[in-house]
């Protein structure tokens, strides 16, 4: 099933292919007349599906023409996915600066794949694999907090898509602590981070790693918090609290965010944090708006964003939880 925005579908007359919600239950039928009414309605779902792929919307061929077959990055098969006993990280070139040993982030990063590989297949999730990587990580950071020099200390090298959510954990983390959380709410807000991004799982690999985006793309890719959200509420029966911060991880405080452009106190104090902790690691691991070549500069542009986008006492809290002059550079593949 493939996700698409209503905004894909306003330039048609008819509908030209069936359209689902998130339970798989089909919504309106190919060749029904796509009346404003329907489209009012339509916007008022959650989530759309369709089954059919289509030129302008699921992963826009016409933008991927221009690219060599060994630029488009494609879908690794299933068998792979599911064989992860084969798996071996030791050339992704660990961080041995990190306050985890070698071994735990191999062991952390590995379990994390299989979380999010595991949306592949169908079937229950389960939750308590989540909790066993939270815990990791709380019981393997905490105890060095007072020790944590840089916070290129609390970051993993890698694939992007299996140490981001672990990096804007670890973050998270101390950053909470930092702030004087009680316990709950520290774990709470570590698996929140770690689970941030969960809703891309549903979004076409080609055009998630794709450098640059169309208009039509980028309102895919803004889909993700949306998505996140209804997977972690009903796929994997985690809090609402956990489930916002996935929603909001993408708003700012100016209102200048999505999906819903809210702004100041309306935006969690959780999410606040994770958001923060989230700009900063695709700042120095080369996928933020703005290019970077260490940690040092990140910290500017996040001082320069200022209260536009964060509460003072995160931002500040975060900008001094660890020493300014961090020339490090995490390199995420």
């Amino acid at each position: 099933m493939q996700v698409i925005s209503v905004d894909d579908l306003i330039n048609y007359k008819e509908l030209p292919f069936d359209i689902f919600n998130e339970k798989g239950k089909k919504l309106f039928g190919a060749g029904e007349a796509l009346t404003p009414g329907r489209i009012l309605q339509l916007k008022y779902m959650p989530v759309l599906y369709i089954k059919e792929k289509t030129e302008d919307i699921e992963v826009l061929e016409e933008d991927l023409e221009d690219l060599s077959p060994e630029e488009i990055v494609q879908d690794e098969p299933v068998e792979t996915q599911k064989n992860h006993q084969a798996y071996d990280i030791k050339n992704e070139y660990e961080n041995e600066t990190s306050v985890i040993s070698v071994h735990t982030q191999k062991a952390i990063k590995n379990q994390y794949r299989d979380i999010l590989d595991s949306f592949n297949e169908e079937g229950i999730k389960d939750p308590a694999v989540c909790f066993d990587v939270r815990d990791k990580i709380i019981e393997e950071i905490l105890p060095e907090v007072d020790n944590i020099l840089y916070k290129s200390q609390l970051q993993l090298n890698g694939d992007y898509s299996y140490s981001h959510g672990i990096n804007v954990a670890m973050l998270s983390t101390v950053l909470a602590e930092k702030l004087k959380m009680g316990q709950n709410s520290i774990q709470e807000i570590t698996l929140a981070a770690m689970l941030h991004d969960i809703g891309k799982i549903r979004l076409p690999k080609q055009v998630l790693e794709k450098t640059a985006h169309s208009p039509a793309e980028t309102k895919l890719i803004q889909l993700h918090p949306r998505l996140g959200y209804k997977i972690i509420l009903d796929e994997l029966n985690l809090s609402e609290n956990i489930a916002k911060v996935a929603l909001q991880h993408h708003e700012r405080g100016d209102g200048s965010g999505y999906p819903y452009g809210i702004s100041g106190n309306k935006i969690d104090y959780e999410s606040h944090i994770v958001m923060v902790c989230n700009i900063y690691d695709d700042l120095t691991s080369g996928k933020g708006l703005v290019k970077v070549r260490n940690s040092k500069e990140a910290i500017k542009i996040l001082l320069e964003i200022g209260s536009k986008w964060f509460r003072t006492d995160v931002l500040y809290t975060f900008v001094h939880m660890t020493n300014y002059n961090d020339n490090s550079v995490i390199y995420n593949y």
